[in-house]
């Protein structure tokens, strides 16, 4: 007997894959945090695409969708906190703000940029073999010629009169440095203070101490 028509269409069948959307952002983001907290814990070699599916909460086949290997999935942890530091950057030295605010600018934004991604140090000292040369290939790409930018937005403060007679680029890494070394001995503060030295009381203590500092070693009194 043959089938009635019920005139009705087929539902189209939903194809399985990558989650689309708001839904496939948050997924490819929790899978970035997961994998860089990982590969700073346990190195590149140390990491799993299984370990790190498994603390992110989705199968390992739904990391290779996303990110196709290891390799790529660590470059496009580095790509994103990189790149993040980049835009910083350049908004100061871009910026049309009085230099003093942009210094300031700078340095509130850096803190906070080490707030989110605690583990960059870590990432950026762990790189070996192929990884490490991609990452060797930023920094001479991208970080050195913005570094060369934020020297000479300080020259150019200091000829203004605006900043100190200070050394450009020891200055930037000063600054580097303090900020670093804050996060990167964030246990050890914890202890000596007494205090959760991640918590957001005592980051906005800190955050301030670096601008007070970074002041009275850079801007000119007048």
């Amino acid at each position: 007997m043959a089938r009635r028509k019920t005139g009705k269409k087929a539902r189209p069948r939903r194809r399985a894959g990558r989650p689309s959307g708001e839904r496939g952002k948050e997924t490819e983001t929790r899978i970035l945090d997961v994998a860089e907290r990982v590969f700073a814990r346990v190195g590149f070699a140390g990491a799993s695409t299984q370990e790190i599916a498994e603390e992110a909460g989705v199968t390992k086949a739904m990391i290779h969708y996303y990110f196709d290997s290891k390799e790529l999935l660590y470059r496009a942890v580095l790509d994103r906190i990189l790149f993040e530091l980049i835009r910083l950057v350049q908004e100061v030295t871009l910026g049309e703000e009085d230099r003093v605010r942009r210094l300031e600018h700078f340095v509130s934004g850096f803190f906070d940029y080490v707030a989110r991604h605690p583990h960059f140090g870590r990432l950026t000292y762990m790189g070996s073999g192929s990884e490490g040369r991609y990452f060797e290939n930023i920094v001479t790409t991208f970080f050195r010629p913005l570094f060369e930018k934020g020297c000479a937005f300080i020259e150019e403060g200091i000829a203004a009169g605006t900043f100190r007679q200070v050394d450009p680029a020891q200055t930037l890494l000063s600054i580097y440095t303090v900020t670093m070394g804050y996060f990167a001995d964030a246990h050890f503060i914890s202890l000596i203070l007494e205090d959760e030295a991640l918590g957001p009381a005592r980051l906005a203590v800190a955050k301030r101490a670096v601008l007070d500092l970074v002041r009275s070693l850079l801007v000119a009194s007048h």
